[in-house]
Parts: C-alpha cells; sequence; structure tokens
C-alpha cells in the first residue's frame, strides 16, 4: 500500500501500532541521513546515523569481503549493488536511548551515563548501495576545465586531456606538465570569469607556464634546472645572475643542466558518495517498505602511476 511507504520530510514522525498488546509507538525518524561508521572490527562494515531529542539511532552492519569493499572503493563510477538483511552477518537495528547515542554506538566499554532503551533488529530487508566518486588533483583547476571538450565528462573512454603525455590525465595530473612543478605553482590563475586566459607564460612562447617543460624558453628542460637534486627546481638559483632570486627554471640566462631526470609521484583526492536505501523491512513490531538510510562520504589520497 502507497500508505505504507515512508517518505522523508525535514521532520518526519510516524505513529506506528505495536503488533503485541495494541500500544502506539512515537517513532520520530527525522535523522540527518549523514552517516558515519564505526572502526570496531576490521572484519565487518557499521554505519550508523544519530539524534537526540529523543535520543534514537539507525545502524546497519555487514561483512567486510572482496564483494562490499567494492561499495567503498568501486573500480567504476556509479556502481551499484545489493544485499539482504539476515538479523546474523547482515544486521539493522533501531534503537532509543536515555542519553546521547553517540556516547555509546561506537564505544567498546558501556558509558555510564547512557543505557539503550529499546532495541528493535530488523529479521529481514534489503540494501540497495549507489557509489558515486569525484576525483580532484586539487591543483585549483576545475576538473571539468580540463577535459578535452570541456564537457565534463572524465570517462577515460572519452580520451580526457593528457597535457604531458604520461598516462594521467589532466584532471588527475598534479603536475600537467610533468617538470616537477605542481600546476598550483606555475601561476594558472584560473577563474570561474576568465577560465586559463590569464596564465602566466614566462618565456612568452604562447605555451602557459603550467604546460610548459621548459617554462625560461633557455632549451633546458624546467625539471633539468634543479641544481640540489631534491625534485623541487623552485629552490635552486643561480647566484651569479642579475636576477639570483628567480630560481633557475625560471631565469633564462641560468642555462647550466643538472642530472636529474626523475619524475616526482603526484596525488589526487578521490571523494566516495555511497547512498543506502533499504526496502521492505521487519523490526519486529514495525514495517517498513522504504527507508533512505542516508549517505555515507569518505575523502581519501591515491598516489598516480
Amino acid at each position: 500500500m502507497e500508505m505504507q511507504k515512508i517518505i522523508y520530510f525535514l521532520s518526519l514522525s510516524l505513529l506506528l501500532a505495536a503488533c503485541d498488546d495494541g500500544d502506539i509507538i512515537n517513532v520520530e525518524l527525522d535523522f540527518d541521513k549523514k552517516l558515519a561508521m564505526c572502526g570496531l572490527d576490521e572484519s565487518v562494515y557499521f554505519l550508523y546515523d544519530t539524534k537526540t531529542d529523543p535520543s534514537e539511532s539507525l545502524s546497519l552492519i555487514f561483512p567486510n569481503n572482496s564483494t562490499t569493499r567494492l561499495i567503498f572503493n568501486p573500480e567504476t563510477n556509479n556502481y551499484a549493488s545489493t544485499f539482504e538483511i539476515n538479523g546474523s552477518s547482515t544486521k539493522f537495528n533501531y534503537r532509543t536511548y536515555d542519553g546521547d547515542p553517540k556516547n555509546l554506538i561506537c564505544n567498546l566499554l558501556p558509558d555510564a551515563n547512557t543505557n539503550i532503551l529499546m532495541d528493535y533488529a530488523a529479521t529481514s530487508g534489503v540494501v540497495t548501495t549507489l557509489t558515486t566518486f569525484i576525483d580532484d588533483d586539487a591543483d585549483g583547476i576545475l576538473s571539468a576545465f580540463e577535459d578535452e571538450n570541456l564537457d565534463g565528462d572524465n570517462n577515460p573512454a572519452t580520451n580526457p586531456t593528457d597535457s604531458d603525455g604520461d598516462g594521467i590525465p589532466d584532471y588527475l595530473d598534479a603536475d600537467d606538465d610533468n617538470d616537477n612543478v605542481l600546476t598550483k605553482n606555475e601561476g594558472h590563475n584560473y577563474s570561474e570569469a576568465d577560465g586559463l586566459s590569464k596564465a602566466q607564460d614566462t618565456d612568452g612562447d604562447g605555451i602557459p607556464d603550467y604546460l610548459d617543460e621548459d617554462d625560461d624558453g633557455d632549451n633546458v628542460l624546467t625539471r633539468l634546472e634543479d641544481e640540489n637534486g631534491n625534485g623541487n627546481p623552485r629552490d635552486d638559483f643561480d647566484e651569479a645572475t642579475e636576477t639570483p632570486a628567480v630560481p633557475r627554471y625560471l631565469n633564462k640566462v641560468s642555462t647550466d643542466t643538472f642530472d636529474y631526470t626523475e619524475f616526482t609521484p603526484t596525488t589526487y583526492q578521490r571523494i566516495i558518495t555511497v547512498k543506502f536505501q533499504i526496502k521492505n523491512v521487519n523490526l519486529d513490531i514495525i514495517s517498513l517498505t522504504d527507508i533512505d538510510f542516508g549517505t555515507f562520504t569518505q575523502t581519501y589520497t591515491i598516489e598516480s602511476e
């Protein structure tokens, strides 16, 4: 029946009848739907949402295995999965407390000031997940702007821009020209209003510094002007020139070549968003056909190969 379906509003309050004695239970499911994760046991995932006034929690526990790990680290975007609640290895609980649930829910030891008043465990249900992610190299240039045709589609199959040909597309490459000077430090001056039209071009060759492997046009590659060999040309200066405060790689009269041919590894950030939907939940006294459990978000660093 359509009336059985939960539709979440800002302040949703449902009156649900108890099956055993006819008591009316007031269940307020106005959670913020921003899921957190406990790290108590590496063999399982423990996701939860809590609130106070009244103090309640929703929690989902399921095994950590090669299949479920894809939920949080998928190989492709828009990854979908489905698994069942069985009350044993996969559990969904609604609980009420006499204090703040956060004082208790992830604690190994009991909290003297907080107790569980009611604990309803689902005996059945189906969990569906949808995982999306956004990658960002944190170079200050909008990822969509670094795409080949500026359509915002960074799918590798559509050949996004790879300016230096290193196999890492620009939107994931923190050093777009492979000169060991990060893009964010090469004066790209990107803005939504002007795009990259005001990008720094030290040698005036029409190639902005952030895409130019020889920034000063002295025929010595920027990464080979690394006198101290630490992988950072920005801290190498030629004091014998008229502009000793200018790094060698931006000083056209500094033409010495140093034997540093390695490429400094770069990293990018991946922001994972997982939406959890739970259907046909039976919590003994409460039967719900559709629960928007919430969204879990995680950011981690990936090193470009």
